[in-house]
């Protein structure tokens, strides 16, 4: 299968010829594993590797109560994602999934307020708070529409807010339903009228917003991490035909190859399921991971993850 087929048929709940797989890989990392050698100067981790995902972004820079003008220069420095003319046509030309990476109103305000201050402003100045997330999402939709108005085309959304830390979320599932659940489901509303389903990617506990986030029209959420007290064989269990799962693999496995091949092969049974799981680690792939051992542990999530 293609990498496209693959993760639409994941999205679709359907069993595909394995998991998809993706990572986020430290730029320290990428910047080693060039320098020696283990992949060429101009590639990217993907593209030796078989990865069934790539995001592509803009940049969110955002005058708060001001113009804010949509152009092409705003491709060329992403605030999540990588950079259109990095890969994007080759990555279309090889039919990999490619993603329209973007921030979600909390998380693009937060990054320009600091997340502090706006959630002290959703507790005392709550219109205030609303008309910002507002403003947020127009700017933001119009800068998704300007690509598409230029031609460029996606498969899927990739949603980025985080909303948890380690022991629960940042507020109450009230002011989620207050403050975000329309602007999330304008949002999936959006992309999924283009046919792109929209994944959120989330760190942190974020069990309890699991299902407003699925009403709101989330297709599939990650990065799932370890250590937070998110009960994944729950979730599988709970939510496994109505939100895609994607990672929840732990990244601190992967310092010892044993390790990390107990760890793929004990997730890989219960979370791959009938379908509707992508795998991932639960954190970006950290500076000082071998090359080698890394492609063997690609290979491992391939073997174990064949349907």
């Amino acid at each position: 299968m293609t990498s496209i087929e693959r993760i639409e048929k994941i999205f679709d709940f359907k069993k595909p010829d394995r998991v998809g797989i993706m990572d986020d890989f430290d730029e320290s990392t990428v910047s080693r594993w060039k320098k020696e050698g283990a992949i060429p100067q101009e590639s990217n981790p993907g593209d030796c590797l078989d990865l069934d995902i790539r995001l592509f972004g803009f940049d969110h820079s955002f005058i708060i109560g001001g113009k804010n003008i949509v152009s092409l220069e705003r491709m060329e420095k992403p605030s999540t994602g990588e950079a259109l003319a990095d890969g994007y046509g080759k990555a279309r030309d090889e039919e990999i999934f490619t993603a329209l990476s973007l921030m979600e109103p909390f998380e693009h305000i937060s990054s320009i307020m600091g997340k502090e201050d706006v959630l002290a402003m959703m507790a005392s100045e709550a219109s205030r708070a609303a008309n910002l997330f507002a403003d947020s999402l127009e700017f933001t939709l119009n800068t998704c529409q300007f690509l598409f108005d230029k031609g460029y085309r996606f498969d899927g959304a990739w949603i980025f807010g985080d909303l948890g830390y380690k022991d629960s979320l940042y507020f109450s599932t009230d002011y989620y339903n207050a403050f975000l659940f329309d602007l999330h489901k304008e949002m999936c509303d959006f992309f999924g009228q283009k046919g792109m389903p929209a994944t959120l990617h989330s760190h942190g506990n974020v069990s309890d917003i699991v299902p407003h986030v699925i009403e709101a029209g989330f297709r599939a959420i990650e990065p799932l991490e370890n250590g937070v007290g998110l009960d994944l064989a729950k979730l599988k269990k709970t939510y496994g035909r109505d939100l895609v799962l994607i990672g929840g693999v732990d990244v601190l496995s992967f310092e010892v190859f044993n390790t990390a091949v107990d760890e793929i092969k004990k997730k890989l049974q219960y979370l791959k399921g009938d379908g509707g799981y992508i795998y991932r680690a639960d954190s970006p792939i950290f500076k000082d991971m071998d090359f080698g051992n890394y492609k063997s542990i690609i290979e491992i999530v391939k073997e174990y993850g064949q349907y």
